[in-house]
Formats: structure tokens, C-alpha cells, sequence
């Protein structure tokens, strides 16, 4: 679904060259014309000869994009946003351990309809600090098959997403893939190198 572009961006009475990304939740204009436009505010996209035109609650985007990549454009944007279950791989009988006491509703709300596991496929613990670090090594220690997912805090905090990868990597995990949680956290998946 992601995707990005540099073009003639014109949104908000403002045109420019700039870069525009499609991400799972919004379209981030960069460059002259900036914005964040979440996905709920698109009311509509079309093609409209070589440009891409979205209608948003917030006023009309037109991307000089070609036709081509016009296209393909209003293709990724028809496909329904991923949910979180779906970003973090978790369905009805995926077997989760979570590590660690969890305070972000979205990632609460997701994992209340999961019962926990004993043998788990997922690891997911909240990181805001070393001590929960540690714990969740431990249970990746611990249950080597599984995959983790790493939760930390946006911005600045006590543990970060860059403390988090320099510690994974160095007890012998790589990431493999990462996604946004909410609008306080992100989550990046771990698994055991192979050599």
C-alpha cells in the first residue's frame, strides 16, 4: 500500500514540487506544500488526465503524477487501510504471550480478543524502559521460535525504537518489519539471525 512520489503538488491554495507518501493511515505532502491528511478525511480519488485528484474533507489534492502512476495510485488507495491485527499478523488463533503490563488502548484493544498463550507464535511487550527491555529478552530467550514485536514510545523517551534495534541486534535479532501502533507508539518486529 505505501507508496511515494515526487511531483507538482497542489493542496490548500498552495503548488509546489514536492514529495508525496502514502502511508497505511494518512498522505504526508512534503516540500512547499505541507500536510498531513489522515486517510478517514479521503472522500474520494480519480484520475483526471495525467494528474492524480483526491477530494478530502480538507479541499481538493491535485498530484501531477502521469496517467500511469495515476493509476496505480487510485489502485493503493481503493485497498481498505490494514487494522492493527492485521499490521501486527494477529488473528483469532494466533498464539500471543504479551510480556509486561500494556498502556496504549489500540494495541490493549487489539489483543483483548486474543486468548494468551502459553506456547506463543507472538511476543509483544511495551518498552518504556530498560527494565522491560530486559524482561522481554528474557521471554525471547526463552521462546526462540516466536516472533516479537517491540513496542515503543514516538519522540523522545526512556527507550527508544533506537534502543531497541541496537539491543535486539546485538543479543543476535535482526528486524524484519515495522509499523505505526497509535499516534504515541510504534512497534518493530523482531526475529532470531540465522546463520
Amino acid at each position: 500500500m505505501e507508496r511515494e512520489a515526487n511531483c507538482m503538488i497542489s493542496f490548500d491554495r498552495q503548488t509546489g514540487l514536492g514529495k508525496m507518501l502514502l502511508e497505511p493511515a494518512e498522505i504526508i505532502l512534503r516540500g512547499p506544500v505541507r500536510a498531513r491528511i489522515s486517510r478517514d478525511l479521503i472522500t474520494g480519488f480519480a484520475v483526471a488526465g495525467e494528474d492524480l485528484l483526491i477530494t478530502t474533507a480538507m479541499g481538493p489534492l491535485r498530484a501531477g503524477l502521469g496517467a500511469q502512476a495515476a493509476a496505480l495510485w487510485v489502485k493503493a488507495l481503493a485497498k481498505p487501510v490494514p487494522t492493527l491485527a492485521e499490521k501486527l499478523g494477529i488473528k483469532a488463533d494466533t498464539a500471543v504471550l504479551v510480556i509486561g503490563p500494556l498502556t496504549d488502548s489500540a494495541l490493549i484493544a487489539v489483543l483483548s480478543a486474543v486468548p494468551a498463550a502459553t506456547l506463543p507464535q507472538l511476543l509483544i511487550a511495551e518498552l518504556p524502559d530498560q527494565a522491560a527491555f530486559d524482561a522481554a529478552l528474557a521471554g525471547c530467550t526463552a521462546h526462540p521460535g516466536a516472533a516479537f514485536w517491540g513496542i515503543t514510545r514516538k519522540g523522545k523517551s526512556a527507550f527508544t525504537e533506537a534502543d531497541l534495534r541496537a539491543k535486539m541486534r546485538a543479543a543476535g535479532y535482526v528486524d524484519t518489519k515495522s509499523c505505526t501502533v497509535s499516534d504515541a507508539f510504534t512497534a518493530t518486529r523482531y526475529g532470531l539471525r540465522r546463520t
